[in-house]
């Protein structure tokens, strides 16, 4: 059993460097791109682009749920060794995500077309443009849908490498993208649709080709259609729907209100803190990737002991490594939007970066422990409980709008909201299987507290001597990161992870000497 723990964490650390790997070049490549098209597109091209996003999200109800549900049957049967189950599920899912790439293409051509023309805050000049955006946005969507299932096997099997080869090619792909965009003379935003799609489709067939060469299972038969599998897959995905709706309306349906409310210009600001708050959380959440096989694979061998420790352990490793970034991040986010952007920096962006920021960290303190319970499998009344409280957001935002409050509310009240949550999750997780909220707190979240309020304090001390500009963000950040990282060494790792960290360190060390 030793031996099993020890090769997967090396699998573990394996993955996640893999995926830090990928996500270092995804995040350059990100957030270059976005200044770029930000430049090429303007403030009110981006903004109409953040808004049909919105529209094109809020299907995200239905495609979350169902791509959750493929991911976590996918790896459950890898876990207990089934390869029948394997090849019936991966068939069948493709099949599943073809119908329901239909439903939700017809959905938007009715619903998405009538709001997109009729309710959504877009100049009258440029309905014409973003009618092109919404219906690329769909078949983009619908590419997305229909690989999703190829997507979750590469995870299952743990093949993290696949990912960074592919974000290489991505990364060329958007940087043409870009330069394509800089040199035409046209409808810039209607030619980054377009070219939306062909990105899609490349790297989608890279993940089919990947998945028909090294794995036996991922081979599509048309008719195979197992009902049984639907069936299951229909159930959980059902539930799951609950938790994705209440997700997509708090975020994507928000994004819409700040439209309607507030026009494109917000639209482009939240964009914005979405970009750099997104790169954050992709380095960060690579941690939550490269657990979650092993979360699910653990518990569908009955070792649920293992499986409550590795989501107590991703848990705080996610919370201090987000908090280096928070601290610098939140400090510094004039200049940061400032260097990035330099003078096409949104109306209220840094607040909205700020904020942004700490909203991720609420979602992160709960997200593993919805591992645990897809894990499980019971997700029924664990779904109806989290996605009745998190979708309060969306009406409490319309609320606070019709009455007048700042834009920038919609994110303290997801903070709240979202964070608060947590006790509903502890109580359900309690109730599926042995679960300590006792042992979670003083393993995850008081370490944690710890370093969320010590490393501010040098930081802030330290700004007030000096003068903002270039001088001031260098030594602001390095002193920010240098800091945490030192908070976080001290006040967030037990004494057997301080060791393990420095026998890597000494290894690693004694390897390059």
């Amino acid at each position: 059993m030793s031996n099993d723990i020890s090769q997967n964490n090396k699998r573990i650390a394996k993955n996640t460097m893999l995926l830090y790997f990928r996500t270092f070049i995804t995040m350059i490549v990100g957030l270059y791109t976005s200044r770029v098209m930000l430049q090429a597109l303007g403030i009110e091209n981006y903004g109409i682009n953040a808004a049909i996003g919105g529209i094109v999200g809020m299907s995200s109800i239905l495609t979350v749920a169902m791509s959750v549900a493929i991911s976590r049957y996918i790896t459950f049967a890898l876990g207990k060794g089934d390869e029948s189950q394997l090849k019936q599920m991966f068939s069948t899912s493709i099949n599943a995500q073809i119908l329901l790439s239909v439903v939700i293409a017809l959905i938007l051509e009715i619903i998405g077309v009538w709001f997109l023309n009729s309710e959504a805050n877009i100049p009258v000049e440029r309905l014409y443009a973003a009618n092109w955006v919404l219906q690329c946005s769909i078949v983009s969507l619908a590419i997305s849908l229909i690989s999703s299932p190829f997507n979750a096997t590469i995870v299952a099997h743990e093949r993290m490498s696949a990912f960074a080869y592919v974000s290489i090619a991505e990364a060329i792909l958007r940087l043409a993208v870009c330069f394509i965009i800089q040199i035409y003379n046209g409808d810039r935003l209607i030619l980054f649709a377009i070219l939306q799609i062909f990105v899609a489709i490349v790297i989608q067939s890279f993940y089919a080709i990947y998945c028909k060469r090294n794995f036996s299972e991922a081979t599509y038969h048309l008719r195979t259609f197992d009902k049984g599998l639907l069936k299951e897959l229909t159930v959980f995905s059902s539930w799951t729907i609950l938790n994705s709706g209440a997700w997509t309306f708090s975020t994507q349906g928000v994004n819409m209100l700040i439209n309607v409310f507030f026009g494109v210009t917000y639209n482009a600001s939240r964009n914005i803190a979405t970009a750099v708050n997104g790169a954050v959380q992709s380095f960060v959440g690579n941690f939550t990737t490269a657990f979650s096989p092993q979360i699910t694979k653990s518990y569908a061998i009955g070792n649920v002991e293992y499986a409550v420790l590795l989501v107590n352990r991703a848990t705080k490793f996610t919370l201090l490594l987000m908090y280096i970034f928070v601290v610098p991040v939140c400090m510094e986010s004039e200049m940061i939007l400032h260097l990035w952007l330099g003078d096409n920096v949104p109306a209220l962006a840094p607040l909205f970066l700020r904020l942004a920021m700490f909203e991720s960290l609420t979602v992160t303190s709960g997200s593993n422990l919805l591992k645990l319970v897809q894990a499980n499998g019971n997700i029924k009344r664990y779904s109806i409980d989290t996605a009745l409280y998190a979708g309060m957001v969306f009406p409490i935002c319309w609320g606070a709008f019709r009455m007048g409050a700042p834009v920038w509310a919609s994110y303290v009240i997801f903070i709240i909201i979202f964070f608060t949550q947590n006790f509903i999750r502890y109580a359900n997780v309690k109730r599926l299987m042995h679960f300590s909220v006792k042992q979670h707190f003083k393993d995850c979240l008081w370490p944690f507290m710890k370093v969320a309020i010590m490393s501010f304090t040098l930081p802030i001390c330290i700004s007030y001597l000096l003068e903002g500009g270039i001088i001031r963000f260098l030594i602001i950040s390095g002193i920010s990161i240098s800091w945490t990282i030192l908070c976080c060494y001290i006040l967030g790792l037990s004494k057997n992870e301080k060791q393990f960290l420095l026998s890597k360190i000494k290894s690693l060390t004694n390897r390059l000497g």
